[in-house]
């Protein structure tokens, strides 16, 4: 079986991985500016804004790697969807077609007794023929 667009899960370990790392150095960076303000060396505004800077960059690049880790988890879903099916139509008992046949019948009927349940309440009355000549006469 060839499996397209397929990526090894040792590969899917490192991209997450890789994120992973990628948020500690951003934290290790917001972490040495917060040192250098607790030093109370540097007198300007520079260091709040560079800590700002950082977590602008840090969420900017997390937004932009979900959403191509979601699409990558999203097209690997389905790929594995479409494996377990096959793998499911080759386990399943051929009779299991006649029993699933035979629910839906049974579903069908019900919902068509439902549906006509529904109908009959919303129809008007009708009178009957003794009831029609009785009114005429009175006319």
């Amino acid at each position: 079986m060839t499996l397209p667009n397929w990526t090894p899960p040792q590969t899917k370990y490192r991209l997450y991985e890789a994120v992973f790392f990628l948020n500690r150095s951003f934290e290790a960076a917001i972490n040495a500016v917060d040192r250098l303000e607790r030093l109370e060396f540097f007198t300007s505004d520079y260091l709040p804004a560079l800590k700002t800077q950082v977590e602008y960059l840090r969420a900017n690049a997390n937004s932009r790697l979900a959403e191509d880790l979601q699409e990558y988890e999203e097209d690997e879903a389905f790929r594995l969807d479409e494996i377990k099916r096959e793998h499911e139509k080759e386990l399943a008992d051929p009779d299991d077609v006649f029993f699933a046949a035979r629910d839906r019948e049974k579903e069908i009927k019900e919902k068509i007794k439902e549906l006509q349940g529904g109908l009959a309440r919303k129809r008007p009355k009708r009178k009957s023929r003794k009831n029609r000549k009785k009114a005429k006469k009175r006319d």
